[in-house]
């Protein structure tokens, strides 16, 4: 039976069939061929799988993203994050990777991310002489921190599948957010050194405050988010709803950028790409059923575990399967298909919970920029008009900061437990 599934599902995936639509028919198939169990039995189980309290959080992430996006919000963050460290050397690339980080803190998402703030500064990049494939490479891979930083739509969904907290996952990606960044910011000034690429003009401290005024509002949706969260005053779900609110609020009210002339469309974008989530989320959910039914986790456990007694080298070989995973899978179907294979592995090991969720999705991260699925790279790439094979030889040293930053997650768990470890959500 897992055989038959797993090969349907790859020859799908070859003919380049939606990821989603590979696993529904890729399962049906296999249960036809192979097995006995009743499909009216996955039918079930994908509307069960989506209604799950939680995923409410999806929708609203999306669209308070849709009303940052139109009501001037992220071009606030850039200008600030231009003022800020725009003088430094990468100036402008450094700026995008600033931009990326306060706009991972309200969308959630890495296309919306990469999107936001690529549609600004790719274009900006490219006139100041950095070059397609350092303005593609710098937004494709800090693009893809919306999935790390707080809030985030794949840690949503790993919390929900594997019962771990969902707001002990978003204050454990906080610091490995920030070092992600850091990390590509340095690749930006060795970049721009060796390219001679001059920085921006330092901004006075009259500009500075300016700027710092004219975006505190948005950056206030940051502090509302994990602030609330922390302070126990609404859950991560109900901080989605909190998350649109606002953005609406200050879009529509303070700024008034944003108007009823744009909500259509904003509505629209928003209820297509909650459709490919949540319709990903229940495919691979039935996906993860059967293999579950036919135990497969349970073997796959046993192997991994015989392969060594030291947790550490689990720790590898199970984030080398995910980096191989992500190569081709979207997180939401990785999670829900790999989560219920390696959660017992974790378990057994005495792996912390939140330090390997974070792990997780840091591996994922680096999946939505990498080949030949990646989506960051590929809205940033589209933003640019640039081929991969055209960025390939700049963009290998931004995925290389990014492992660098997977491997310190990985064996220095301090980055992702040390949050949750003061805000209560791991005990001592």
């Amino acid at each position: 039976m897992a055989t038959t599934l797993f090969i349907i599902f790859v020859a799908f995936l070859v003919f380049q069939m939606p990821v989603s639509f590979s696993l529904i028919i890729a399962t049906v198939l296999a249960m036809f061929v192979a097995s006995d169990i009743d499909t009216i039995a996955i039918i079930l189980k994908l509307f069960r799988s989506c209604g799950n309290y939680h995923l409410i959080a999806i929708p609203f992430f999306i669209l308070a993203g849709g009303f940052m996006e139109s009501g001037g919000i992220s071009r606030r963050l850039v200008a600030f994050s231009s003022a800020l460290i725009g003088h430094v050397r990468g100036g402008l690339a450094n700026t995008s990777v600033a931009a990326a980080m306060f706009f991972a803190g309200l969308s959630g998402a890495a296309a919306a991310d990469t999107a936001a703030v690529g549609s600004l500064l790719i274009p900006a990049m490219k006139r100041k002489g950095y070059g397609s494939d350092i303005a593609t490479s710098v937004m494709a891979t800090a693009g893809s921190i919306g999935i790390i930083i707080p809030p985030s739509i794949p840690m949503i969904i790993l919390g929900v599948t594997a019962g771990v907290s969902i707001g002990g996952l978003f204050m454990g990606g906080v610091l490995p957010g920030l070092l992600m960044g850091l990390c590509l910011m340095v690749v930006n000034y060795f970049y721009c050194k060796v390219r001679k690429i001059e920085p921006e003009e330092r901004a006075t401290l009259k500009e500075l405050w300016r700027s710092c005024l004219d975006s505190i509002l948005a950056i206030l949706t940051v502090v509302i988010i994990v602030g609330g969260i922390v302070g126990g005053i609404f859950t991560a779900t109900e901080a989605s709803v909190v998350a649109a609110l606002y953005s609406f609020v200050v879009g529509f009210f303070i700024y008034k950028e944003l108007t009823f002339k744009d909500m259509p469309a904003i509505f629209v974008k928003s209820a297509v790409t909650t459709g490919v989530v949540v319709f990903t989320v229940a495919t691979a959910s039935g996906f993860g059923w059967i293999l579950t039914a036919e135990n497969i986790p349970t073997e796959i456990a046993s192997f991994v575990i015989s392969l060594s007694d030291s947790k550490w080298v689990i720790m590898l070989l199970l984030n080398g399967l995910f980096l191989i995973m992500g190569t081709f899978l979207d997180p939401s179907a990785i999670i829900i298909i790999l989560v219920p294979i390696v959660w017992p592995i974790v378990m057994k090991i005495g792996i912390e919970p939140i330090h390997f969720g974070v792990a997780m999705i840091v591996n994922m991260a680096i999946g939505q920029c990498t080949p030949p699925v990646g989506i960051a790279l590929f809205v940033a790439s589209g933003i640019s008009g640039i081929t991969l094979s055209e960025v390939l030889g700049a963009y290998w040293k931004y995925l290389l900061a990014m492992v660098f930053v997977l491997l310190v997650v990985i064996f220095v768990p301090f980055f992702s437990t040390w949050i949750p470890s003061m805000t209560g959500y791991i005990q001592p």
